[in-house]
């Protein structure tokens, strides 16, 4: 986690996360390196449409790179955090939380999605409850189903109109 959860602040509506890497933005590869942050179609007005709506918004992540030592994790916290700050410039929204796996799949710890553990730790800082994971994986997809949240699987199509979407579903 990135932040002390003493931090972070509770929305009632609920929490939205999203995996990093070809859901949020295009796969920075192992190396974190910020002059590749590129957002994916829709997923600024995503956001801003999740944050105007009161959501709380999160990411959760592997990032086995960690563990084998490809980058640091320094690194990575420079790197998410040019994450939060281009959002915080083009929208003037922040993602409230990020929940990092470090292992690799190998390790077989709890944190790494399909399994809950990410999920766990981010409900558990006092966002809120999670109400949708948004992913491009099936280990994405399997987390949701494993942690009983709805699940969108980004395809390449505009993610605003996905989550404009979901929330239709929910009355908002």
């Amino acid at each position: 986690m990135d932040r002390d959860s003493s931090c972070v602040e509770y929305f009632p509506k609920g929490v939205v996360v999203f995996d990093r890497d070809d859901t949020l933005i295009e796969d920075a590869g192992q190396h974190n390196e910020i002059d590749c942050i590129k957002f994916l179609p829709g997923v600024v007005d995503a956001i801003k449409i999740l944050s105007d709506l009161d959501y709380g918004l999160a990411v959760a992540t592997n990032q086995a790179g960690l563990e084998s030592g490809i980058f640091s994790l320094d690194k990575l916290n420079e790197f998410n955090n040019a994450l939060r700050v281009h959002l915080k410039e083009q929208i003037g929204v922040e993602v409230d939380l990020f929940a990092v796996c470090p292992h690799l799949a190998s390790t077989n710890c709890n944190c790494r999605k399909p399994r809950i553990g990410l999920l766990q730790a981010i409900e558990d800082s006092g966002l809120g409850r999670i109400k949708l994971f948004v992913g491009n994986s099936e280990s994405d997809r399997m987390a949701a189903v494993n942690f009983k949240v709805d699940f969108i699987h980004t395809d390449g199509t505009n993610l605003a109109r996905r989550i404009k979407d979901w929330l239709g579903e929910k009355c908002v």
